[in-house]
């Protein structure tokens, strides 16, 4: 019958979905929040030294990490935020070899807004770590990226909170004061200035609350500040879904 799907159907768009990602040369994952792999595709299991993607799944990836650990610090960090992007991780192949990889990945939630599955991708830093290292820019046994980032997104969290609802009432308050203003008014002009500054603190606020990665710059004298603009998943004009 016209517009039936059949199992066939079915059947093939399901390999055909599974010979795409297989051909996509970037490790890409889908596991339950307790860590448990329910899908990858062959460049993941090229990445940890896996002979076929059949080995790995239902595979606890928590073995995969060099420190066990760093598991919990990253499904915090993606819980909290809802994504995740070029989060740092310390991994090992299956043999135990060691492995840098940049993880990018957000929470998939179920009809009842409940998390349940992290889908990702992992890319293979290992060699740009050891460039940095020799450089002295990256130091494997101090604070490392990770634990930069989760305290980036937990004082992000709290200071864009507190900023919100002071910057709110200003700017409602202004507008009221606006619209009761004639333009002809000695004070408008001023006053329209403070609200457009007003609105400036708003977004920067929405910058700091929307802070997805660790992202540095260069402040004075060797000291680092984070740049909230590469930090964020704002853009200028964009909602904050």
């Amino acid at each position: 019958m016209a517009g039936t799907v059949s199992q066939i159907d079915i059947d093939k768009s399901v390999r055909w979905y599974a010979e795409f990602l297989d051909g996509i040369p970037l490790a890409i994952y889908r596991t339950t929040l307790e860590g448990k792999l329910v899908f990858c595709n062959k460049a993941f299991a090229q990445l940890f030294g896996f002979a076929a993607v059949r080995e790995l799944i239902g595979y606890p990836v928590v073995q995969l990490y060099r420190n066990r650990k760093d598991r919990g610090i990253l499904v915090e960090s993606i819980i909290r935020g809802g994504r995740v992007e070029d989060f740092p991780l310390s991994l090992m192949k299956r043999d135990g070899t060691p492995l840098w990889c940049a993880v990018t990945a957000e929470v998939v939630f179920d009809e009842d807004g409940m998390a349940v599955l992290l889908d990702g991708v992992i890319r293979d830093i290992t060699e740009e770590i050891k460039e940095k290292e020799a450089l002295g820019h990256f130091d494997v046994t101090g604070t490392s990226s990770k634990e930069k980032f989760l305290g980036v997104m937990e004082m992000a969290g709290g200071v864009a909170h507190k900023l919100n609802q002071p910057l709110t009432v200003i700017g409602n308050l202004l507008n009221e004061v606006i619209s009761d203003l004639s333009p002809h008014d000695k004070n408008y002009e001023n006053i329209v200035k403070i609200d457009n500054q007003i609105k400036k603190l708003n977004e920067i606020a929405r910058k700091i609350g929307a802070i997805r990665k660790y992202e540095a710059m260069e402040y004075v004298a060797g000291v680092k500040i984070v740049d909230i603009d590469k930090a964020s998943r704002v853009r200028k004009g964009e909602e904050i879904p």
